[in-house]
């Protein structure tokens, strides 16, 4: 999978309600405006809400870079108001690239995500956030040979980095090592994403 990187088809739901008392109206404006001005980390989306607004530069690690893995570059906004967490990334050589749309579940300290991809696959998971300041992820796949599942771990370390490590679940059941990235913050786009269907130079 060495044109693959972990991590949402937003799901949109529309309530109606023919008769709302005004001051009803009123007071569920004034908790919206509330929620939205508010730090998103209060509503749960943890250390993951200090990414927003950031860029960064992933370096494989050293076995990836023995099979040729690009470097990766990955960034993050807010959407949809504040309530989605969408993270771009495409490589270095523009032959691969993918959106993850992350957003709050019911559970807390846990976040649903989707991730979309150029190369015609997708995931679904949960990010876990885990008391040491880290992020654990699983996610199904959907549309790929050989790969049903990924898991992986993220954190921001103290020098100001970003790890991300990751394993792939098998059609043969077995769990074998992912990609390993070291991000850190730069100013750089991101590359140009290759039209489909069109190869590498």
């Amino acid at each position: 999978m060495s044109r693959r990187f972990t991590i949402w088809a937003a799901v949109l739901a529309i309530a109606a309600c023919a008769q709302v008392p005004p001051a009803a109206s009123l007071a569920a404006a004034e908790e919206a405006e509330a929620i939205q001005d508010a730090p998103a980390a209060e509503y749960g989306f943890g250390v993951l809400a200090d990414l927003a607004g950031t860029r960064w530069r992933g370096e494989p690690g050293d076995a990836d870079k023995e099979h040729g893995q690009p470097a990766d570059y990955s960034e993050w906004d807010w959407d949809l108001g504040g309530s989605v967490l969408v993270n771009r990334h495409v490589l270095e050589d523009g032959s691969y690239g993918g959106v993850t749309y992350v957003q709050l579940s019911r559970t807390p300290g846990v976040l649903d995500y989707v991730y979309i991809t150029s190369a015609n696959f997708r995931t679904s998971g949960t990010f876990t956030l885990n008391p040491d300041g880290s992020w654990t992820a699983e996610e199904e796949v959907k549309g790929l040979p050989h790969i049903l599942k990924v898991r992986s771990t993220g954190r921001i370390n103290a020098d100001g980095t970003l790890s991300s490590v990751s394993e792939f679940l098998g059609d043969d059941g077995e769990w074998g090592p992912g990609h390993a990235f070291t991000y850190s913050p730069t100013d750089q786009p991101l590359p140009d994403l290759m039209p489909a269907g069109k190869a590498p130079e």
